[in-house]
C-alpha cells in the first residue's frame, strides 16, 4: 500500500486521475443511498396516509419520527437564522 502510495504521488497526474475516479465512485454510492432513503421515505408516507384515510390509529413510531422531524427542522431553522445574521452582520461587531 505504502508503495502504491508514493507512486501515485510521485505521478501527479495520475494521483488526480485517482482522485477523481475515488470521488464518482463515492458519489454512485451516495446517490443509490440517496435513492433508498427516498423509497422508504415513500412507502411510510402512503402507509401513514392509509393509516388516516382508513381510520387507523398512528402507531407509536409514527409519533417519534413527527417529534424528531419537528426537532431537526428546529434545528436546522436556528442554525441557518445564526449563519445568516453572522454573514450579514459587519466583522468588527462580531468580536466584541
Amino acid at each position: 500500500m505504502e508503495k502504491a502510495m508514493n507512486y501515485l504521488v510521485g505521478h501527479p497526474v495520475l494521483f488526480f486521475i485517482a482522485i477523481i475516479v475515488s470521488l464518482m465512485i463515492l458519489f454512485s454510492f451516495l446517490k443509490r443511498v440517496v435513492r433508498l432513503f427516498l423509497v422508504v421515505a415513500a412507502l411510510l408516507v402512503l402507509y401513514a396516509a392509509w393509516l388516516h384515510f382508513t381510520g387507523g390509529n398512528m402507531h407509536e413510531p409514527f409519533l417519534h419520527i413527527e417529534q424528531w422531524l419537528n426537532t431537526v427542522l428546529h434545528f436546522l431553522g436556528n442554525l441557518f437564522r445564526f449563519l445568516f445574521d453572522l454573514v450579514k452582520s459587519p466583522k468588527k461587531e462580531m468580536w466584541q
